[in-house]
């Protein structure tokens, strides 16, 4: 019987996650044939070097594993198997190639995390830059990255018939005009700023609510959402870099999910820290941005603006996560943000993942509210302070997107202005005094009117109702 060696892990053009600032670990597996092989060894080649030291595999019937450590962060690099037989002469040689080392990062959430731009004028791919995509491939991470019918777990299939859903994936290939992300915009960004290759784990799934990524069910795995997400991480080697999350649509708009949408989110956070025992896991997670309703545009309103408070409250609440604002992204459809606001989207995601992973304190948040108050003799004016600014705020005048609320009546604003004194401040002034308990907003609605920013353009994110 001719010899034969099967490379199951890595696969080619996986990334492999580091494990210390400088270096990663790569786990091999794999398959053997050929009465005449007694043992295997292998290797890893490095484009810019010469090859590096053979390791001897262990061997359990027609299996073999083994492990290199301590490889410099960066690639590609090729690894080359080799069996030998009882002489120690080479019998067979495989080869998987294009291999990175540097950090994981999963892609969950719905629609905005799946990406629904068009596919025109795409984000360009980086050779240091991959995916791990729903057919269980690596590749060079292009758009669209998320192809739900292609995945091998039945929670993700919108076509049940095995020879159906091929023959939709085979349709949706040639003829899909959607599915432009945030995804390739975020690991480009983090790769150019760190030098360090990115892979991006797609596990999102558009139209799902928190109940639907409900921790609980992982024991059904490929057929709920959190199983197949942790079977999918440790089908790359169990570790991840951090996790980049975009939903709360579904629980915003359909109560009673939104009511209880922040304790959910926490829940899933901190599960998923626990089940993958990094208990720091960095967590990047998207604000709601805007939504347009045919009919009304006041309808659902108080329950979209309920979970952008919860996603902004609980940034306080949790170590080592960040929430970027999506307030002045634009649409591709009534809900879904077009191709360039997701890049932009990606952009601030990853400035939040230098902040969070590589102590990068110069890069901040973005604006915060941090005190509101009467800051008048009349009562006729409110100063609002935000702290977390890249810079002063802007524009200096002609602010748009606070409301303040007093019962069922709007206070009337005759300007909005940056404090000439303190450039963290904005001066709101009304017409009439402002009654005491009158509540402040900031983009009260589901597609308000809203330009305060940062000088490195982060948006205000929605907040409130805060009391004056």
């Amino acid at each position: 019987m001719s010899a034969r060696i099967d490379i199951t892990s890595p696969l080619p053009r996986q990334v492999c996650q580091r494990s210390k600032i400088s270096t990663g670990e790569m786990q091999v597996h794999g398959t053997f044939s050929g009465s005449s092989i007694t043992s295997i060894a292998f290797r890893l080649i490095a484009k810019s070097s010469s090859a590096g030291s053979w390791h001897k595999a262990e061997i359990r019937g027609t299996s073999f594993t083994g492990v290199m450590d301590d490889l410099p962060v960066g690639g590609p690099y090729t690894l080359e198997v080799e069996a030998l037989d009882l002489g120690g002469n080479p019998v067979t040689r495989a080869h998987v190639s294009e291999l990175l080392v540097g950090d994981l990062w999963v892609m969950a959430g719905q629609s905005n995390m799946d990406g629904y731009g068009k596919l025109v004028d795409l984000e360009m791919p980086h050779q240091m830059v991959h995916a791990y995509y729903y057919n269980e491939s690596w590749d060079i991470a292009r758009d669209p990255l998320c192809s739900l019918n292609e995945s091998i777990d039945p929670v993700h299939w919108e076509i049940q018939d095995a020879d159906e859903r091929a023959e939709f994936n085979r349709k949706n290939r040639a003829f899909r005009e959607t599915g432009a992300g945030l995804g390739i915009r975020f690991g480009k960004d983090l790769m150019k700023a760190t030098g360090i290759p990115v892979g991006l784990i797609v596990c999102s799934h558009g139209g799902t609510s928190m109940a639907q990524w409900n921790p609980d069910l992982k024991a059904q795995g490929g057929n709920s959402l959190y199983g197949s997400m942790l079977r999918r991480i440790r089908a790359v080697g169990g570790k991840i870099t951090g996790c980049l999350w975009h939903q709360g649509e579904c629980d915003a708009l359909y109560a009673p999910e939104g009511q209880v949408y922040k304790d959910e989110l926490r829940r899933f956070i901190e599960r998923l820290r626990a089940d993958l025992q990094s208990p720091t896991l960095p967590f990047i997670y998207a604000q709601l941005g805007p939504l347009y309703h045919f009919e009304d545009p006041t309808a659902g309103a108080i329950g979209w603006n309920a979970v952008q408070n919860d996603q902004l409250s609980l940034e306080s609440e949790l170590r080592n996560i960040a929430m970027v604002p999506t307030i002045d992204c634009s649409l591709s459809d009534v809900i879904h943000l077009d191709a360039g606001s997701l890049r932009k989207v990606g952009a601030r995601m990853a400035g939040m993942a230098r902040r969070l992973c590589f102590g990068e304190a110069d890069i901040d948040s973005g604006p915060r509210p941090m005190e509101c108050s009467l800051s008048s003799r009349a009562g006729t004016q409110v100063r609002v302070v935000f702290s977390g600014s890249n810079g002063g705020l802007h524009p200096i005048s002609g602010i748009r997107g606070f409301t303040i609320e007093y019962g069922d009546m709007q206070q009337e604003i005759i300007s909005c202005v940056r404090d000439r004194y303190d450039k963290q401040s904005v001066i709101i002034s009304c017409t009439q005094p402002i009654p005491s308990g009158a509540i402040l907003r900031y983009g009260r609605g589901l597609n308000p009117a809203c330009n305060l920013r940062d000088a490195a353009g982060i948006p205000a994110p929605v907040f409130g109702p805060i009391t004056i």
